[in-house]
């Protein structure tokens, strides 16, 4: 007969017990939500693009948007795509550009409020 493995921490077996709330205000982001983007997750930003053709990114497309951190954005529109993820199309409040060079910003949206990257305006209640 085979002997079965102890449980060492039974009231830990569900996650419904753990301390760890995981965060889903991400899926109350739509059109129109206020945003503010926020520091850097990494050197740069791992999450927000200037633009969804990723093999046309440079270091210096990612050194310029450093330059974004605390600006008040909106969202213009969510982009599904094919692999299941959603990017923000994001837009500077008051319809300005953010350079000269670049008007919207892309956000991936559950990736990018998770590391704080894009923060919510409003408190979330």
């Amino acid at each position: 007969m085979k002997k079965s493995r102890p449980v060492l921490f039974p009231e830990f077996i569900g996650r419904e017990n753990m301390a760890v709330k995981e965060d889903l205000r991400w899926q109350d982001i739509r059109p129109g939500f206020k945003l503010k983007i926020g520091k850097p997750s990494n050197r740069y930003y791992q999450y927000i693009y200037p633009s969804l053709r990723f093999k046309e990114h440079s270091l210096d497309n990612l050194k310029e948007l450093l330059q974004f951190e605390g600006i008040e954005v909106y969202v213009r529109s969510i982009l599904k795509m094919k692999g299941g993820e959603s990017y923000a199309v994001l837009k500077r409040a008051g319809d300005q550009s953010f350079t000269k060079d670049i008007a919207t910003v892309y956000a991936e949206v559950m990736k990018s409020h998770t590391a704080n990257e894009i923060i919510d305006l409003v408190p979330y209640k």
